[in-house]
Protein backbone atom coordinates (compact mmCIF):
# COMPACT_ATOMS: atom_id res chain seq x y z
CA UNK A 1 0.00 0.00 0.00
CA UNK A 2 1.30 3.42 -0.87
CA UNK A 3 1.91 5.62 2.12
CA UNK A 4 -0.60 8.24 3.17
CA UNK A 5 0.81 11.77 3.00
CA UNK A 6 -0.10 14.07 5.84
CA UNK A 7 0.29 17.75 5.02
CA UNK A 8 1.60 19.80 7.91
CA UNK A 9 2.01 23.43 7.08
CA UNK A 10 2.11 26.37 4.69
CA UNK A 11 3.65 29.74 3.96
CA UNK A 12 3.44 32.44 1.27
CA UNK A 13 6.70 31.04 -0.10
CA UNK A 14 5.12 27.58 -0.39
CA UNK A 15 7.29 26.03 2.30
CA UNK A 16 5.63 22.68 2.97
CA UNK A 17 6.64 19.96 5.35
CA UNK A 18 5.07 16.52 4.99
CA UNK A 19 4.88 13.43 7.10
CA UNK A 20 4.15 9.94 5.76
CA UNK A 21 2.06 7.28 7.43
CA UNK A 22 0.09 4.15 6.69
CA UNK A 23 -2.66 5.41 8.98
CA UNK A 24 -5.39 4.09 6.67
CA UNK A 25 -4.12 0.64 7.64
CA UNK A 26 -6.38 1.11 10.66
CA UNK A 27 -9.42 0.79 8.37
CA UNK A 28 -8.84 -2.96 8.50
CA UNK A 29 -10.29 -2.83 12.03
CA UNK A 30 -13.64 -1.56 10.75
CA UNK A 31 -14.85 2.06 10.84
CA UNK A 32 -15.79 2.17 14.55
CA UNK A 33 -12.48 0.85 15.89
CA UNK A 34 -10.54 2.70 13.17
CA UNK A 35 -11.99 6.04 14.33
CA UNK A 36 -10.68 5.47 17.86
CA UNK A 37 -7.25 4.48 16.59
CA UNK A 38 -6.83 7.23 14.00
CA UNK A 39 -8.01 9.86 16.52
CA UNK A 40 -5.21 8.92 18.92
CA UNK A 41 -2.67 8.54 16.12
CA UNK A 42 -3.36 11.98 14.61
CA UNK A 43 -3.83 13.95 17.85
CA UNK A 44 -0.26 15.40 18.09
CA UNK A 45 -0.57 16.70 14.52
CA UNK A 46 -3.88 18.45 15.22
CA UNK A 47 -2.61 20.01 18.46
CA UNK A 48 0.68 21.14 16.92
CA UNK A 49 -0.97 22.76 13.92
CA UNK A 50 -3.43 24.62 16.16
CA UNK A 51 -0.67 25.92 18.46
CA UNK A 52 1.57 26.88 15.54
CA UNK A 53 -1.12 28.88 13.72
CA UNK A 54 -1.79 30.89 16.90
CA UNK A 55 1.86 32.00 17.14
CA UNK A 56 3.79 34.83 15.52
CA UNK A 57 0.98 37.37 15.42
CA UNK A 58 2.88 40.09 17.35
CA UNK A 59 6.28 41.04 18.74
CA UNK A 60 5.29 44.30 20.51
CA UNK A 61 2.24 45.94 22.05
CA UNK A 62 2.95 49.08 20.00
CA UNK A 63 0.65 49.85 17.10
CA UNK A 64 1.41 51.66 13.85
CA UNK A 65 0.53 55.18 12.99
CA UNK A 66 -2.19 55.45 10.39
CA UNK A 67 -1.16 53.59 7.20
CA UNK A 68 2.06 52.42 8.81
CA UNK A 69 2.70 48.75 8.06
CA UNK A 70 4.92 45.76 8.59
CA UNK A 71 5.45 42.58 6.63
CA UNK A 72 6.78 39.68 8.67
CA UNK A 73 7.82 36.11 8.07
CA UNK A 74 8.13 33.75 11.00
CA UNK A 75 8.35 30.07 11.84
CA UNK A 76 6.94 28.37 14.92
CA UNK A 77 8.64 25.16 15.99
CA UNK A 78 6.07 23.26 18.04
CA UNK A 79 7.59 20.65 20.35
CA UNK A 80 5.60 17.44 20.74
CA UNK A 81 6.17 16.08 24.28
CA UNK A 82 7.31 12.52 24.86
CA UNK A 83 3.93 11.60 26.34
CA UNK A 84 2.28 12.36 22.96
CA UNK A 85 4.56 10.08 20.91
CA UNK A 86 2.70 6.89 21.78
CA UNK A 87 -0.69 5.70 23.05
CA UNK A 88 -1.82 2.62 24.96
CA UNK A 89 -4.03 0.27 22.93
CA UNK A 90 -5.03 -1.62 26.07
CA UNK A 91 -7.04 1.43 27.23
CA UNK A 92 -9.62 1.01 24.45
CA UNK A 93 -12.73 -1.19 24.36
CA UNK A 94 -12.63 -2.44 20.77
CA UNK A 95 -15.54 -4.06 18.95
CA UNK A 96 -13.70 -6.22 16.45
CA UNK A 97 -10.01 -6.40 17.30
CA UNK A 98 -7.67 -7.46 20.09
CA UNK A 99 -3.95 -7.26 20.79
CA UNK A 100 -2.02 -10.32 19.65
CA UNK A 101 0.32 -9.79 22.61
CA UNK A 102 -1.34 -7.97 25.54
CA UNK A 103 2.10 -7.22 27.03
CA UNK A 104 2.95 -5.16 23.91
CA UNK A 105 0.27 -2.47 23.83
CA UNK A 106 2.08 0.84 23.14
CA UNK A 107 1.52 2.10 19.58
CA UNK A 108 3.30 5.10 18.05
CA UNK A 109 1.43 8.27 17.19
CA UNK A 110 2.26 10.26 14.06
CA UNK A 111 5.19 11.79 16.00
CA UNK A 112 6.41 8.47 17.37
CA UNK A 113 9.00 5.91 16.28
CA UNK A 114 9.22 4.98 12.61
CA UNK A 115 8.63 1.29 13.29
CA UNK A 116 5.63 -1.01 13.14
CA UNK A 117 3.51 -1.03 16.26
CA UNK A 118 1.82 -3.96 18.02
CA UNK A 119 0.02 -6.66 16.05
CA UNK A 120 -3.77 -6.43 16.09
CA UNK A 121 -5.98 -9.46 15.42
CA UNK A 122 -9.38 -9.14 13.75
CA UNK A 123 -11.66 -11.68 15.48
CA UNK A 124 -14.68 -13.83 14.69
CA UNK A 125 -16.89 -13.54 17.83
CA UNK A 126 -19.13 -16.45 16.75
CA UNK A 127 -16.26 -18.92 16.59
CA UNK A 128 -14.41 -18.50 19.90
CA UNK A 129 -12.79 -15.28 18.66
CA UNK A 130 -11.05 -17.02 15.79
CA UNK A 131 -8.46 -14.76 14.15
CA UNK A 132 -9.72 -13.76 10.71
CA UNK A 133 -6.59 -11.76 9.82
CA UNK A 134 -3.96 -9.58 11.49
CA UNK A 135 -2.26 -6.25 10.82
CA UNK A 136 0.27 -4.03 12.55
CA UNK A 137 -0.34 -0.59 13.99
CA UNK A 138 1.44 1.86 11.64
CA UNK A 139 4.68 3.52 12.63
CA UNK A 140 5.20 7.21 13.21
CA UNK A 141 7.40 9.77 11.49
CA UNK A 142 9.81 10.58 14.34
CA UNK A 143 8.99 14.24 13.69
CA UNK A 144 8.57 15.65 17.19
CA UNK A 145 9.19 19.29 16.25
CA UNK A 146 6.49 20.51 13.85
CA UNK A 147 7.38 23.65 11.85
CA UNK A 148 4.55 26.06 11.07
CA UNK A 149 5.78 28.92 8.83
CA UNK A 150 3.63 32.02 8.33
CA UNK A 151 3.75 35.24 6.29
CA UNK A 152 1.77 38.22 7.61
CA UNK A 153 0.91 41.82 6.75
CA UNK A 154 -0.02 44.35 9.45
CA UNK A 155 -1.48 47.81 8.70
CA UNK A 156 -2.49 50.71 10.93
CA UNK A 157 -6.00 51.58 9.73
CA UNK A 158 -7.64 53.09 12.79
CA UNK A 159 -6.24 55.11 15.71
CA UNK A 160 -4.10 52.86 17.92
CA UNK A 161 -5.31 49.83 15.96
CA UNK A 162 -3.50 47.40 13.66
CA UNK A 163 -5.26 44.99 11.31
CA UNK A 164 -3.23 41.83 10.63
CA UNK A 165 -3.78 39.61 7.61
CA UNK A 166 -2.48 36.17 6.64
CA UNK A 167 -3.43 34.72 3.26
CA UNK A 168 -2.26 31.93 1.00
CA UNK A 169 -4.43 31.10 -2.04
CA UNK A 170 -5.02 27.42 -2.72
CA UNK A 171 -1.80 25.86 -4.00
CA UNK A 172 -1.61 22.58 -5.88
CA UNK A 173 1.43 20.31 -6.20
CA UNK A 174 2.70 16.74 -5.85
CA UNK A 175 4.90 15.87 -2.89
CA UNK A 176 6.42 12.93 -4.81
CA UNK A 177 7.57 13.16 -8.42
CA UNK A 178 6.20 9.71 -9.31
CA UNK A 179 2.83 10.22 -7.62
CA UNK A 180 -0.50 11.12 -9.19
CA UNK A 181 -1.85 12.10 -5.77
CA UNK A 182 -2.23 15.88 -5.82
CA UNK A 183 -1.92 17.94 -2.66
CA UNK A 184 -3.77 21.24 -2.14
CA UNK A 185 -3.34 23.74 0.67
CA UNK A 186 -4.59 27.23 1.48
CA UNK A 187 -4.81 29.54 4.49
CA UNK A 188 -6.50 32.71 5.70
CA UNK A 189 -6.05 34.59 8.96
CA UNK A 190 -7.26 37.90 10.38
CA UNK A 191 -6.15 39.63 13.58
CA UNK A 192 -6.69 42.94 15.38
CA UNK A 193 -4.36 44.61 17.91
CA UNK A 194 -5.54 47.70 19.80
CA UNK A 195 -3.43 49.86 22.14
CA UNK A 196 -5.76 51.03 24.91
CA UNK A 197 -3.50 53.09 27.20
CA UNK A 198 -4.53 56.45 25.80
CA UNK A 199 -8.19 55.74 26.62
CA UNK A 200 -7.65 55.03 30.33
CA UNK A 201 -6.81 57.92 32.67
CA UNK A 202 -3.59 57.32 34.57
CA UNK A 203 -2.16 54.73 32.17
CA UNK A 204 -1.09 57.02 29.32
CA UNK A 205 2.21 58.09 30.89
CA UNK A 206 3.26 54.73 32.30
CA UNK A 207 6.60 53.55 30.81
CA UNK A 208 5.33 50.57 28.84
CA UNK A 209 2.95 49.72 25.99
CA UNK A 210 -0.18 47.62 26.40
CA UNK A 211 -2.68 46.27 23.88
CA UNK A 212 -5.51 43.79 23.53
CA UNK A 213 -5.42 41.28 20.72
CA UNK A 214 -7.75 38.88 18.89
CA UNK A 215 -7.22 36.62 15.87
CA UNK A 216 -8.81 33.94 13.72
CA UNK A 217 -7.09 31.52 11.33
CA UNK A 218 -8.29 28.84 8.94
CA UNK A 219 -6.10 26.35 7.08
CA UNK A 220 -7.33 23.69 4.67
CA UNK A 221 -5.27 20.85 3.25
CA UNK A 222 -6.25 18.00 0.98
CA UNK A 223 -4.14 15.17 -0.41
CA UNK A 224 -4.90 12.09 -2.52
CA UNK A 225 -4.37 8.65 -0.97
CA UNK A 226 -4.79 5.02 -2.02
CA UNK A 227 -6.43 2.12 -0.13
CA UNK A 228 -7.81 -0.81 -2.15
CA UNK A 229 -8.76 -4.50 -1.62
CA UNK A 230 -5.19 -5.39 -2.55
CA UNK A 231 -4.10 -3.84 0.77
CA UNK A 232 -5.92 -6.70 2.53
CA UNK A 233 -4.61 -9.45 0.29
CA UNK A 234 -2.48 -9.26 -2.86
CA UNK A 235 -4.74 -11.87 -4.45
CA UNK A 236 -7.53 -9.29 -4.52
CA UNK A 237 -5.71 -7.00 -6.94
CA UNK A 238 -8.31 -7.69 -9.62
CA UNK A 239 -10.90 -5.94 -7.45
CA UNK A 240 -9.06 -2.60 -7.65
CA UNK A 241 -11.73 -1.00 -9.79
CA UNK A 242 -12.41 2.64 -10.53
CA UNK A 243 -14.50 3.37 -7.44
CA UNK A 244 -11.28 3.64 -5.39
CA UNK A 245 -9.67 6.37 -7.50
CA UNK A 246 -11.07 9.42 -5.68
CA UNK A 247 -9.81 8.84 -2.14
CA UNK A 248 -8.63 11.91 -0.22
CA UNK A 249 -7.44 12.97 3.20
CA UNK A 250 -9.12 16.29 4.04
CA UNK A 251 -7.82 18.43 6.94
CA UNK A 252 -9.18 21.74 8.20
CA UNK A 253 -8.01 23.61 11.28
CA UNK A 254 -9.62 26.75 12.68
CA UNK A 255 -7.96 28.70 15.48
CA UNK A 256 -8.83 31.64 17.72
CA UNK A 257 -6.63 33.59 20.08
CA UNK A 258 -7.28 36.62 22.27
CA UNK A 259 -5.54 38.24 25.18
CA UNK A 260 -3.41 41.06 26.60
CA UNK A 261 0.05 42.11 25.32
CA UNK A 262 2.53 44.22 27.31
CA UNK A 263 5.90 45.41 26.00
CA UNK A 264 8.76 47.63 27.13
CA UNK A 265 11.13 49.34 24.70
CA UNK A 266 14.75 49.94 25.81
CA UNK A 267 16.71 51.61 22.98
CA UNK A 268 16.70 49.11 20.08
CA UNK A 269 15.50 46.24 22.28
CA UNK A 270 11.87 45.48 23.11
CA UNK A 271 10.78 42.94 25.70
CA UNK A 272 7.22 41.66 25.32
CA UNK A 273 4.86 39.18 26.92
CA UNK A 274 1.22 38.20 26.72
CA UNK A 275 -1.46 36.16 28.43
CA UNK A 276 -4.66 34.97 26.83
CA UNK A 277 -6.66 32.04 25.52
CA UNK A 278 -5.70 29.83 22.56
CA UNK A 279 -8.38 27.72 20.88
CA UNK A 280 -8.26 25.32 17.96
CA UNK A 281 -10.74 23.07 16.20
CA UNK A 282 -9.58 20.52 13.62
CA UNK A 283 -11.32 18.00 11.43
CA UNK A 284 -9.65 15.06 9.70
CA UNK A 285 -11.80 13.20 7.18
CA UNK A 286 -11.18 10.27 4.85
CA UNK A 287 -13.26 11.12 1.78
CA UNK A 288 -14.14 8.83 -1.10
CA UNK A 289 -14.99 5.14 -1.37
CA UNK A 290 -13.06 2.56 0.68
CA UNK A 291 -13.26 -1.24 1.12
CA UNK A 292 -13.95 -1.85 4.83
CA UNK A 293 -14.81 -5.05 6.72
CA UNK A 294 -18.53 -5.68 7.15
CA UNK A 295 -18.78 -9.27 8.46
CA UNK A 296 -16.61 -10.28 11.39
CA UNK A 297 -18.46 -13.60 11.70
CA UNK A 298 -17.16 -14.92 8.40
CA UNK A 299 -14.09 -17.13 8.26
CA UNK A 300 -13.31 -15.61 4.88
CA UNK A 301 -12.50 -11.99 4.11
CA UNK A 302 -15.71 -10.02 3.70
CA UNK A 303 -15.98 -6.28 3.19
CA UNK A 304 -18.12 -3.66 1.54
CA UNK A 305 -17.50 -0.29 -0.05
CA UNK A 306 -18.21 2.65 2.26
CA UNK A 307 -18.22 6.34 1.37
CA UNK A 308 -16.42 8.81 3.67
CA UNK A 309 -15.90 6.20 6.44
CA UNK A 310 -13.84 8.33 8.87
CA UNK A 311 -14.73 11.79 10.19
CA UNK A 312 -12.75 12.96 13.20
CA UNK A 313 -12.92 16.13 15.29
CA UNK A 314 -10.26 17.59 17.62
CA UNK A 315 -10.92 20.45 20.06
CA UNK A 316 -8.50 22.38 22.26
CA UNK A 317 -8.75 25.44 24.54
CA UNK A 318 -5.80 26.46 26.69
CA UNK A 319 -4.26 29.31 28.62
CA UNK A 320 -1.64 30.86 26.32
CA UNK A 321 1.52 32.50 27.65
CA UNK A 322 4.10 34.29 25.45
CA UNK A 323 7.43 35.89 26.27
CA UNK A 324 9.93 37.27 23.77
CA UNK A 325 12.36 39.87 22.46
CA UNK A 326 12.49 42.18 19.45
CA UNK A 327 15.63 43.82 18.04
CA UNK A 328 14.93 46.88 15.86
CA UNK A 329 17.49 47.68 13.16
CA UNK A 330 16.40 50.66 11.04
CA UNK A 331 13.37 49.41 9.10
CA UNK A 332 13.89 45.79 10.07
CA UNK A 333 12.86 43.89 13.19
CA UNK A 334 14.23 40.55 14.33
CA UNK A 335 12.11 38.81 16.94
CA UNK A 336 11.88 35.57 18.89
CA UNK A 337 9.52 34.22 21.52
CA UNK A 338 8.46 31.13 23.43
CA UNK A 339 4.82 30.12 23.85
CA UNK A 340 3.10 27.71 26.18
CA UNK A 341 -0.39 26.49 25.27
CA UNK A 342 -1.25 22.81 24.67
CA UNK A 343 2.40 22.24 23.74
CA UNK A 344 5.51 24.41 24.07
CA UNK A 345 6.58 26.18 20.90
CA UNK A 346 9.36 28.51 19.81
CA UNK A 347 8.84 31.32 17.32
CA UNK A 348 11.35 33.42 15.39
CA UNK A 349 11.11 35.76 12.45
CA UNK A 350 12.01 38.97 10.66
CA UNK A 351 9.83 41.94 9.69
CA UNK A 352 10.05 44.98 7.46
CA UNK A 353 8.34 47.75 9.42
CA UNK A 354 7.38 51.33 8.54
CA UNK A 355 5.70 53.08 11.47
Amino acid sequence: MRKLLVLLSLTALVSVASAQSDVVEYLKAGPEDASLLIQSYMNPFAQSLGDGLNNGWYYTAETHKRFGFDFSMSVSAVKVPGSAKSFDLSQFSFENIALADPSNSMAPTISGNDAQGPTLNVLNPDNNNQVLYSFNAPGGTEIDIVPVPVAQLGIGLLPHTDVLVRYVPELKFNLEDDSDEETKVGMFGLGVKHSFKDWIPGLKHLPFDAAVFASYSNITANTGISFTPEDYDSRLADLNTGQYENQELDIETKTKKFGLIVSKKIAILTIFGSIGNSQSSSKVDLLGTYPVPNDFNNAGLSFEDQVDPIKLRFESSNLSLDAGLRLKLAFFNIFASVNKAEYTSYNAGIALSVR
